[in-house]
């Protein structure tokens, strides 16, 4: 941690996506990435959206992941290399013109503006995750691990359906099927996909096992003293404690308290003759539960994450996935990276354009916090701030990073007055950009609608009140 600390402010501004150079002043990025796709269901040897910067144009246009790029700029893609593909991005400075295939349509062609910056400009976007651990609540990027198995029928096209309904259920069974399915509906109604029980293109059947442990043992030395199991829950957009064992870990046999396991077929029905049957897609999942977790509990929160594996599967053995989350305060403002207090860029139309904040505004305060500093006297006060508030966080909360810091603990909720006087206090800790987080109480017990914006123009001293947008994103990304 002490290192990345003491590189944050030279690591922080290098863009993980393709970045184009149009003058001295000005730099456009794509807002995604891709890759040549190897997977014979989906996209083979076309280009696939496998990230998307949040809130950047191509996010707003609509491009999502996995989506097939089919042309750049009436260019077909089919076939064509990398390098080739990027040539054609490139083709023009600002806008580029693409085409895409997923499961809500079979071609969607799209002019995405290309996201240019000054050169010098750092946005809140990327700042929030540099000042993450004022809410680690809100900034987030993990890793964990399923153990799902997938199989993949590589004859099936799966960008050729569109519409699924779901086999016939028991009468003992049906009441939990129909809340079963209904989790099913909302998932793949997320990546384009509709409910038809009419005319549907696929069936989808599932089966699942719930079962005690016979031996297990309450009073084992053992019990309780493995690594806590962390999972993403999409209906809250937060990282969750569940009672399950790490896939990844060794566990004697009678620490278990149950046995969990459910899988889903999907069988094609678009193209088989009636009476016919074709496997396309199934996934089979098995847990050891450390107490009971219901099995719709379960379900609800981890059904979404193993859909998340189709259409493109990646490891086929074994799930893993890395969550992004970002939550914070949108002004629109743009800093200069190399003088933090500097205003290089506004948004159009952004809270902070519409308050009246322009280029080459310098920022005094933000919230009654002094922008008196340097990049390494904000540095020094972070560090500074995330050691000495270490006693405010839950222990219970600890988990691991993608960076591999072992220590990120989300705030005592009893402890939110003590946090937030802590993070006022300018003078020892350079708290600057804490207002990316001012909707927390613990970032300020009040809680403001509007932050106050004081900035030096011409010599003159100027306030501005400034209502900001809350800015979400989420990306699971699988592989």
């Amino acid at each position: 941690m002490k290192q990345t600390l003491s590189v944050i402010f030279l690591t922080t501004f290098i863009f993980a996506e393709n970045l184009l150079a149009q003058s001295q002043d000005i730099t456009c990025t794509f807002g995604f990435t891709f890759e040549i796709s190897d997977d014979k269901s989906w996209g083979y040897k076309e280009p696939v959206i496998i990230d998307i910067t949040p809130g950047s144009p191509a996010e707003k246009a609509g491009l999502k992941l996995n989506d097939i790029i089919l042309s750049v700029n009436h260019n077909g893609t089919y076939l064509k290399s990398y390098q080739t593909v990027m040539s054609w991005l490139n083709q023009y400075p600002e806008t580029m013109t693409i085409a895409v295939r997923n499961f809500e349509h079979t071609f969607r062609e799209i002019t995405i503006g290309k996201n240019c910056r000054h050169v010098n400009a750092i946005s809140e976007a990327q700042l929030a995750p540099v000042f993450a651990f004022y809410s680690l609540e809100d900034i987030q990027d993990r890793r964990f691990l399923m153990p799902v198995k997938t199989t993949v029928n590589e004859d099936a096209l799966f960008y050729n359906y569109r519409t699924f309904a779901f086999s016939s259920s028991d009468e003992s069974t049906m009441h939990l099927d129909e809340r079963i399915n209904a989790i099913f509906i909302r998932a793949l109604a997320g990546v384009g996909l509709q409910y038809d029980p009419i005319d549907p293109d696929f069936i989808i059947q599932t089966y699942y096992h719930y079962e005690n442990n016979p031996m297990f043992k309450a009073d084992t030395p053992t019990l309780g003293n493995y690594q806590p199991v962390w999972r993403f829950d999409t209906r809250s957009n937060r990282m969750v404690k569940i009672p399950l064992y790490a896939p990844s870990e060794a566990v004697r046999v009678d620490d278990i308290a149950f046995n969990l396991e459910f899988g889903c077929r999907f069988y094609d029905r678009k193209f088989i003759e009636a009476g016919g049957i074709m496997l396309i897609w199934e996934s089979l999942v098995q847990e050891r539960l450390s107490s009971h977790y219901d099995l719709l509990d379960y379900l609800e929160m981890n059904l979404p994450l193993i859909l998340k594996m189709f259409p493109r599967s990646g490891n086929q053995s074994f799930g893993t996935y890395q969550v992004n989350y970002q939550k914070y305060n949108y002004t629109g403002i743009g800093y200069n990276m190399n003088n933090l207090k500097t205003v290089v860029s506004v948004d159009p139309d952004s809270p902070a354009a519409r308050a009246g904040i322009l280029p080459g505004d310098v920022v005094i305060s933000i919230q009654g916090q002094d922008f008196d500093h340097t990049s390494q006297s904000l540095t020094e006060g972070y560090r500074r701030f995330i050691a000495e508030t270490m006693n405010f966080r839950d222990k219970n909360s600890r988990y691991t990073d993608t960076n591999g810091y072992k220590e990120c603990m989300f705030w005592d909720v009893a402890q939110y007055n003590a946090i937030s006087t802590a993070i006022a206090n300018n003078r020892r800790y350079k708290s600057a950009f804490s207002y990316l987080f001012n909707f927390n109480q613990y970032v300020d017990w009040n809680t403001p609608a509007s932050i106050d914006i004081i900035v030096l123009r011409n010599g003159n001293e100027m306030s501005f009140a400034v209502t900001p947008q809350i800015a979400t994103s989420t990306h699971i990304l699988t592989y």
